[in-house]
């Protein structure tokens, strides 16, 4: 053994491409504050590719190839040339911003990588949607593949207990950078009325028929607002127009900023079957906007904590909108929302985070 000492003065944040999802965006956004408070940061990307790219302006960037897919066998084979980049640039620490890049580092360690990794986990270790035998196949499969990381974190407390139980190993908590330092509950303001606005990939995951559903059994009068890219984009476009919604949904594509949208909708409507920590209602809260959302995650009860946040309603049209009725014309209580969201705040997320990796970098490390 010998002794690594000093704080994480070289991060490297492994991203597989600039795709605008919530993971990648918030990885960068931390990323940019990192380098901010002195500290070397380099992406290592598999692809400059993706919608989230302009986020990385100023951070240095080394690119695998321009070609890459989001395929598997890609992922893997980023994996193993990111062993190789990894150590020619010799960070103090490496850094993953999700689950999803789980088989990427599993390619890189088999190709040699012994660098220490930090992980966020940006989704629950457990699904509803997953039957008990298949979970236990799962759990395992997770708990072995990360079981060399030198750390993971979970965005909530509620998230950490749920990975400990299930990986039986620490699991760090440090919440999500969702706001700017600078962040004030904002003063009420008149909203469009009968408008909700839904935000993510479109992907299955997030559930968007549902919220289409939820629009049908509201009536005719409401309309909805889609914020999102994604590969689904052509099949809800068609299931829309199947259920007689597609008039009064609007596709708006990927949005820089979603606080406009957030700020005239009654509502923010989150339908999704499962999530890692909801970043989205943060956000909408932030803006003042009441949310309606599914049990998606063990996190939501830490978020929806007050009644003028909100409801929680079972994945059902009918029931989900039943909740959006009930949220009409609700305030959430600017005094509550700023004690619960304090927390998000950029300058605190991305502290919590460099004292993380510092604590990470100053252990023992093995010989390599």
């Amino acid at each position: 053994m010998d002794a690594h000492d000093g704080r994480a003065a070289h991060i490297a944040l492994v991203l597989h491409d600039f795709s605008g999802g919530g993971s990648e965006r918030i990885a960068i956004r931390l990323a940019q504050r990192w380098q901010a408070a002195g500290r070397r940061v380099t992406l290592v990307a598999g692809t400059e590719a993706g919608v989230a790219r302009p986020l990385a302006e100023g951070l240095p960037i080394v690119e695998f190839r321009r070609d890459l897919t989001r395929s598997i066998p890609d992922r893997l084979r980023f994996g193993r040339a990111a062993a190789a980049m990894l150590a020619r640039i010799a960070p103090d620490v490496v850094v993953s911003p999700g689950n999803w890049h789980v088989p990427t580092f599993a390619a890189a360690r088999a190709a040699g990588l012994r660098l220490p990794v930090v992980a966020k986990i940006s989704n629950p270790v457990r699904t509803a949607e997953r039957g008990p035998p298949f979970q236990r196949v799962l759990n395992a499969a997770f708990a072995r593949a990360t079981a060399h990381y030198a750390a993971l974190v979970a965005m909530s407390p509620a998230l950490a207990a749920e990975a400990e139980a299930v990986l039986g190993r620490a699991v760090a908590t440090v919440p999500e950078p969702n706001l700017p330092d600078d962040w004030t509950p904002p003063p009420p303001a008149p909203r469009a009325p009968r408008r909700l606005v839904a935000a993510g990939r479109m992907m299955p995951q997030k559930d968007f028929p549902l919220a289409f559903a939820t629009l049908a059994a509201l009536g005719p009068e409401w309309h909805l607002d889609l914020l999102g890219t994604g590969r689904d984009r052509a099949r809800l476009a068609s299931r829309a127009a199947a259920i007689g919604v597609a008039e009064r949904v609007t596709f708006h594509g990927h949005v820089a900023d979603t606080a406009p949208y957030l700020a005239r909708a009654t509502a923010f409507l989150c339908t999704s079957r499962y999530e890692g920590y909801p970043a989205v209602l943060v956000e909408a809260l932030a803006a003042g906007t009441p949310v309606v959302t599914t049990p998606c995650s063990p996190a939501v009860p830490e978020i929806v904590s007050d009644t003028s946040f909100g409801e929680v309603a079972p994945p059902d049209p009918q029931a989900l909108a039943a909740a959006v009725r009930a949220v009409v014309g609700r305030i959430p209580d600017p005094a509550l929302t700023a004690a619960r969201l304090d927390r998000h705040r950029i300058g605190r997320s991305a502290a919590a985070w460099l004292e993380l990796l510092d604590g990470v970098t100053m252990r023992p490390r093995r010989s390599c």
